[in-house]
C-alpha cells in the first residue's frame, strides 16, 4: 500500500510544471493574441472618427428674411476641428473661422460628413467661393479650397446656401459679433 502511494506522489510531483514552465505556456497562448491586437488596434482607432466640435453662437449672418446662427472658431485647434464628424448641419446654421490679418487660406474638408458651401471673406466682402465642396471621409484623398486671395474670415454654410441666399464674390455680407 505504501508503495502505490508512494508512486502516486512521485507521479504527481513529475506532472507538476514549474513556475518558469507554467510562465512560458502562458505567453505562448498569449503571444499570438496580443501580436494581432498590435496589428488590429491602431488601424481600427484610425477608422474612428474625431468627436464633433460644438461651439456657441457668437456671431449672426442676416441676410434679406433670414437670420443665420454662426458659431465662432478662433483658435487653430478650433479651426483644425471646424465642422468635422458633424452628421448634419441647420440650414441656418454655419461656422465662421476667424483669421485674423488679411492672408491666402487653404482648407480641406477632411472628415466633414456634410457638403458646404464655403465662402472667404475680406473686408466684410466675399473673395471668393466654392459651392458645394463634397464630404471627404477619412480615408480618401480630399482636395484643397484655396481662397485665391487674402482673407481675413472663412465662413462654411450647408450646401445650396451661397445659391438660396445670393451670396456671389464682391457681395458685402452683414456679419455681426454676439460679444
Amino acid at each position: 500500500m505504501k508503495e502505490n502511494s508512494a508512486a502516486s506522489q512521485s507521479s504527481s510531483q513529475g506532472s507538476k510544471y514549474s513556475t518558469d514552465e507554467i510562465y512560458l505556456k502562458i505567453l505562448n497562448c498569449i503571444g499570438p493574441v496580443a501580436g494581432i491586437l498590435v496589428a488590429v488596434v491602431p488601424v481600427t482607432l484610425a477608422l474612428i472618427p474625431p468627436p464633433a466640435q460644438h461651439l456657441p453662437i457668437e456671431a449672426h449672418l442676416t441676410m434679406p428674411a433670414r437670420k443665420i446662427e454662426l458659431e465662432v472658431a478662433r483658435t487653430p485647434e478650433q479651426m483644425a476641428a471646424g465642422l468635422r464628424s458633424r452628421s448634419s448641419l441647420p440650414l441656418d446654421r454655419g461656422m465662421l473661422f476667424v483669421v485674423g490679418q488679411p492672408k491666402s487660406v487653404k482648407l480641406w474638408m477632411k472628415d466633414v460628413l456634410v457638403p458646404l458651401d464655403i465662402i472667404f471673406i475680406r473686408n466684410g466682402a466675399i473673395a471668393s467661393l466654392v459651392e458645394n465642396a463634397p464630404p471627404c471621409p477619412r480615408w480618401k484623398s480630399c482636395p484643397i479650397y484655396d481662397s485665391v486671395k487674402p482673407v481675413s474670415y472663412v465662413l462654411e454654410l450647408p450646401a445650396g446656401s451661397a445659391d438660396r441666399l445670393g451670396i456671389q464674390p464682391g457681395r458685402k455680407l452683414d456679419v455681426k459679433f454676439t460679444n
